[in-house]
Order: structure tokens, then sequence, then C-alpha cells
């Protein structure tokens, strides 16, 4: 969600949080899936509470991404704390959803009750589980690792080509929220779609105020220009008289 560089501190800074935490994630399947042999056990219902709480997790990491990156283009975070402070936290964060991420799949490709199996995590629309809404989510999932990994390949995208990535997060984030109110066993809750609401609320007001300061900015750059040249233009005919 950011568009500009300028604000990393290091370029090492924060990942190797998305790769520590997919081993220790793993780790812990492989466990439970190992517990579950050993004690003759289902996985379920334990990995189906991961599962929804991955996915509430996952779905808050990446409206805090959004956030964050708004926060920082908006400049409406510098009262809270340094530039450079909000870039790192933003990047920790998109690099932490990738590990929920990890969860959210992994434990649903593994629970018995819900049918989705390897392929159906990993491919959209190869199940036909809660759909459309579950490929969906599974698109917006592989949007994500493309948006995580571009942290490392800033550099060769260059700075054009990175910006224009980041930008695929708002739809991302859309995809997001509507894979968690149609697939998600929990949207008929209050308290789930007041989540929802006030989630989205946030994000639209932060994209109109950008908009908006946007276009003033804009205005306001060209009329300094025209300014300018009104300026030159007059100083031209005075030294000619």
């Amino acid at each position: 969600m950011l568009t500009t560089s300028r604000y990393t501190r290091q370029p090492s800074d924060g990942e190797h949080t998305a790769p520590i935490g997919l081993i220790i994630v793993a780790a812990g399947v492989v466990g439970i899936l190992m517990g579950a042999a050993v004690t003759g056990s289902s996985v379920s219902p334990l990995v189906w509470y991961i599962t929804r709480a991955a996915g509430f997790t996952l779905y808050l990491l990446l409206w805090l991404s959004i956030v964050t990156g708004l926060g920082l283009t908006t400049k409406l975070l510098d009262a809270m704390a340094p530039r450079v402070d909000v870039w790192m936290l933003h990047r920790f964060i998109t690099e932490l959803a990738f590990v929920f991420l990890g969860l959210h799949m992994l434990t649903l490709g593994i629970d018995p009750t819900v049918g989705l199996g390897a392929l159906g995590v990993l491919l959209p629309w190869a199940s036909g589980v809660r759909q459309p809404w579950t490929g969906i989510g599974i698109v917006a999932g592989w949007g994500m690792i493309g948006v995580a990994g571009s942290f490392a390949l800033r550099r060769v995208l260059g700075q054009r080509g990175w910006r224009l990535l980041h930008y695929s997060a708002f739809p991302l984030w859309i995809m997001a929220l509507a894979h968690g109110i149609g697939a998600g066993t929990d949207s008929s809750h209050l308290w789930a779609l007041f989540l929802y609401t006030f989630t989205a609320a946030i994000v639209l007001f932060l994209s109109l105020f950008r908009l908006l300061t946007a276009r003033v900015r804009h205005a306001r750059t060209a009329t300094t220009a025209r300014e300018g040249r009104g300026s030159s233009m007059t100083e031209g005919v005075t030294n000619q008289g």
C-alpha cells in the first residue's frame, strides 16, 4: 500500500517475519496431525476454530495494511508516530498477514468437515464449498502473496511498477471482505456485521480523503504553474517596454 520507498530504514527490515512465521505455522499443523494420529481422534473441531480465528485475523491485518498505507499517503498518521515507524509497521503487518493466510489455508485444507482438500484451497472454484465466495477468497489470497512478495522485488519492479502493484491492495481487500461475508459462517452474527461495516467505513473515509487531498494538491500545483507563467509573461513585456 505504500507509494514510495523513502520511508525504509533498512532494506532487510521485517523481511524474515513471513518465512519464520510460516515455518512455525507448518510445524504447528504437522503437530496437530501427529497428535490426532497418535490419539486416534479427529483434527476437527480444533482446526475449524483455528481456521475461523485465522480468517478474521487475516482480514483485520489486511485492513490494517490498507489503513497504515493510506495513513502514510494522506499524512494523517504523522501526528501519531514518525513516518518511518508507520512504514515499518505497515510492512510488518503485511508480512504477518502472509503468515495468517498460510494458517487459514492449511487448517482449511486438513479439516475433514469442510471437504476442501489441497486443491480446494489452492485453486479458485475447484470445489463446490460456498461458491463463488470461496473462490473469490482464494484469488484474493494469491493476490496478497504477490503484494507481500513485492517488498523483495521493489528494485526489480521499479518505483512505478511497485506503486501500481500496491494499488491492487484495494480490490484485494474488497475481495477479502466479500469472501468473509459470503463464505464465513459467522457473517450472520451481529458482531461480525459490525466488524465488516466499521472496517469498510474507515477505508471508504480514508480513500475519499486521499482523493480529495490529491485533487486539491493538483489544483494548487496547476494554479501555481499558471501564476508562474503569467509572471514570466508580464516580466517579459516589462523588459521589452
